[in-house]
Parts: C-alpha cells; sequence; structure tokens
C-alpha cells in the first residue's frame, strides 16, 4: 500500500498547486491591468487638470496682460487727443483706464502665481510690476500738462505730446514685449505637460489592453483547467469574475481613450484656439490705439502708420507693400493669427475686419477737427463691430473648452467610482471560485 499512495499524494498535491498558480497569475493580472488603468486615468486626469484648471486658465490670463495694458496706453492717447469739450468722454476714458489697471495687476498676480517654480519668469512678471510704475508715472505727468494747456480737441502742445513720447515708448519697446514674452514662457507650461501627459496616456492604453488580455486568458485557463480535471461545465464565481474582468478590460479602455479625446480637444481645439483669438484681439486693440496715436503725434504719424500695418499682417496677412495697398488686396482667403478658421467663421470675421479697415483708410484721408470725428464716430463703431464678432467667438471657444474639459473629468469620476469595485469583485470571485476546489485536498 505504501507504494500507490506516494503517487496519489504527488497527483494531489500538483493538482492544488496548478489550482493555486492559475489563481494567483489570474489575480496578479488583474492587480496590473487595475494599476494600469489607475495609472492611466492619474497621467490623464494630472493633464485635464493643468489644461484646464490651473496653468491653462492662468495662461489665458496672462495672453490677457497684453490687450489690458495696449487699452490702457490707447485711453491715455485718446484722453490727450480729445479737447476741453469732450470732457465728459475724458472723464469716461480715464474710469476705463483705472479699470484696465486694476485688471492688470490682477493678472500679474496670477502670473506671479504660476510663475513660482520658474524664477525667469518670476523675473519678468517683477520687470513688468516696476515698468508699469514708472509708465503710471509719465502718464500721469502727460495728463497733468494736458489739463494745464486746456487744447481743443486735436494734436496737444508739444510738450505733452512729448511726455506722451516717453510714455508709449516704454510700453511698446519695454512693456508689451515683456508681457508677450510671459505668455510664450507660461505657454510652455502647458505644452510640456500636455506633450508629457499624451505620451504617458498613449502608454497606459497599451499596458491596459496587455494586461487585460492577459488577465482574460488567465481566467480563461483556470476555468478550462478546473472544467477538465472535475469534470464541472462551468464554476458560476469565476465566469463572472471573467465577465467583470472583459468588462473591466473595455470600460476602462473606452474611459481612457474618452479622457485622451477630451483632453486632446480640450488642448488642440480649445486652448490653442482661444489663445490664438486672444492674442489676435490683442493685437488688433492695439490697432485701434495706433489709429488715436497717428492723430495725436504729427511728428511719428510714419511710424504709426507703419506699425498699424505691420500689427494687421500678424492678424490677417495678404501680399502687399503698403497699408493703402493692403487694404485694397484683403481678401478672404488672409494667413496670419486669424487664418486658421474654419469657413463660416472666417467670412464672418472679414466682413468685420474688412469693415475696420476700410474705415481706417477714410480717415488717413482726412486731416484736423473731420479725421477726429471720424475716428470718434464711424471708425470707432466698425472697430467694436469687429471686436465684438472677436469676442463672440472667443467665448464660443471657451464654451468648448470648458465642455471638453466637463467630459474628461466625467470620464475620470467614472473610473475611479466603478472600474476599482468591478475589478475588487472579480477578485474576490476567483478566491470564491477555488475556494471549493481546494477543499477537497485538504
Amino acid at each position: 500500500m505504501t507504494v500507490t499512495a506516494a503517487p496519489a499524494v504527488r497527483r494531489v498535491r500538483s493538482v492544488s498547486r496548478r489550482v493555486r498558480t492559475l489563481a494567483g497569475l489570474s489575480l496578479l493580472t488583474l492587480a496590473l491591468l487595475l494599476a494600469a488603468i489607475l495609472a492611466g486615468a492619474a497621467s490623464t486626469g494630472s493633464g485635464l487638470r493643468t489644461i484646464g484648471h490651473d496653468a491653462g486658465p492662468q495662461v489665458l490670463a496672462t495672453t490677457g496682460l497684453y490687450r489690458q495694458m495696449s487699452e490702457m496706453d490707447a485711453l491715455l492717447a485718446e484722453t490727450l487727443l480729445l479737447g476741453r469739450e469732450y470732457g465728459p468722454q475724458q472723464q469716461a476714458d480715464l474710469t476705463t483706464y483705472d479699470q484696465r489697471r486694476l485688471e492688470t495687476s490682477e493678472t500679474l498676480l496670477k502670473a506671479y502665481r504660476l510663475a513660482l517654480d520658474d524664477p525667469s519668469e518670476q523675473r519678468t512678471v517683477e520687470s513688468l510690476i516696476e515698468g508699469l510704475g514708472r509708465y503710471e508715472r509719465l502718464a500721469a505727468q502727460a495728463r497733468l500738462l494736458d489739463a494745464q494747456s486746456g487744447h481743443t480737441a486735436g494734436s496737444p502742445p508739444d510738450a505733452v505730446v512729448g511726455a506722451y513720447q516717453q510714455a508709449t515708448d516704454l510700453m511698446h519697446r519695454e512693456l508689451l514685449p515683456q508681457a508677450y514674452n510671459l505668455t510664450l514662457e507660461t505657454g510652455t507650461i502647458v505644452r510640456r505637460a500636455h506633450a508629457a501627459e499624451r505620451a504617458a496616456t498613449s502608454l497606459a492604453r497599451v499596458a491596459v489592453v496587455v494586461t487585460g488580455l492577459l488577465a482574460v486568458a488567465c481566467l480563461l485557463a483556470l476555468q478550462t483547467y478546473l472544467t477538465r480535471r472535475f469534470r464541472r461545465i462551468l464554476a458560476p464565481a469565476l465566469v463572472v469574475a471573467t465577465v467583470l474582468t472583459t468588462a473591466g478590460l473595455v470600460t476602462g479602455t473606452a474611459l481612457l481613450n474618452r479622457q485622451g479625446e477630451a483632453l486632446e480637444e480640450a488642448k488642440r481645439l480649445g486652448f490653442d484656439s482661444v489663445l490664438t483669438l486672444t492674442r489676435a484681439r490683442a493685437i488688433s486693440r492695439s490697432m485701434h490705439g495706433d489709429q488715436s496715436r497717428y492723430l495725436l503725434d504729427r511728428f511719428r504719424r510714419d511710424t504709426y502708420e507703419h506699425t498699424f500695418l505691420e500689427k494687421s499682417m500678424t492678424v490677417a496677412a495678404v501680399d502687399s507693400t503698403s497699408l493703402r495697398d493692403y487694404q485694397s488686396r484683403l481678401q478672404v482667403n488672409f494667413q496670419g493669427l486669424l487664418g486658421g478658421l474654419p469657413g463660416r467663421e472666417r467670412g464672418r470675421l472679414f466682413v468685420a475686419y474688412q469693415q475696420f479697415q476700410q474705415a481706417d483708410a477714410e480717415m488717413r484721408t482726412m486731416s484736423g477737427e473731420k479725421a477726429i470725428k471720424f475716428w470718434d464716430g464711424e471708425l470707432s463703431t466698425a472697430y467694436e463691430g469687429y471686436d465684438q464678432v472677436l469676442e463672440q467667438l472667443i467665448r464660443r471657444y471657451e464654451s468648448g473648452f470648458e465642455r471638453a474639459i466637463d467630459r474628461g473629468d466625467g470620464a475620470l469620476e467614472t473610473l475611479w467610482r466603478w472600474i476599482p469595485a468591478a475589478l475588487a469583485t472579480g477578485a474576490l470571485l476567483i478566491l470564491a471560485g477555488i475556494w471549493p476546489r481546494l477543499r477537497e485536498y485538504r
């Protein structure tokens, strides 16, 4: 009897060991699947937080800095150009100027918080704060001289123009370039985060598919072995565990894909579009300021006409050799910052932009009080119509940006809520499925 007992014991141990091994592999691959899904979710969630809730909105805020500062200088030029007969409008311009100054201070505070980990950006923000203080002193000097002169509408006395030249030179040669560079620097944070999270998410999706297929394969192998060895058709607990694992694989992959698509849409169709349109709107505001500076400063009219053309080419570029040539050649198939807009939006914006440029061309044929009245009336109305179209487009893309972020956040919440629970239940069912078989060998 002792001769035949040893092989039987070895077979018992062999069967028990195989069941435990297959079950252990199933649990291991299930744990790896869960880890891959959670790692992918954490990676994409980090990208969504960066673009949608952290750096992204702050970068857009720094883009608004350029427009706020441009408008401050344009409003200063307007108050100096308007004479004593425009007293109420001058006061309204000064009120708006103070509002933009407050907005600029708030934006710089946001930019400083964003730059806490970057000494270079911190120095840029600190330089802007110091430069704006110098600009305020020069602007106050120009306003004081203007008030003392009591001139009528038109180009003010040379002393006023000279004081304004110092202020606007500081703004356009030092402060606005720094503001533009700050936007580029902070935008790099978003681009780097997007590139890193995109690569990590792609790797996580591959890991989810591989570990998920391995988990399903191990469960099928375990089910097959138990069916053959114990001559039972199915182990219900293992069937349910296999279904849950398959569902976790499919659902996890789908949710990660949805997160990735939301992240891509938020970055490419939302953030990038809003950033481009906001830059175009800021430059356009500076263009409108060049028109008032053209009327204010008779010594630099050619300069302001040239800068108006340069900014126009940046916003909507066409082949041209001069401002008059540009305005005559302007067509809907333009390039530049606004060149990436789709057909319907491009057409609508082109009509408003063309009206603005045509009004500018008409103003430059006038002189004196007639030019100022046209600038204050038809030209400003044309600019405001163009600016409103830009603002509406920005809001539309901002809404798309927010929807994409919300969609990604929703997919992330669903993933964190259901996938771990499903896979944990699957693990418990594996143990429940093999326990009756192992008890037979105790």
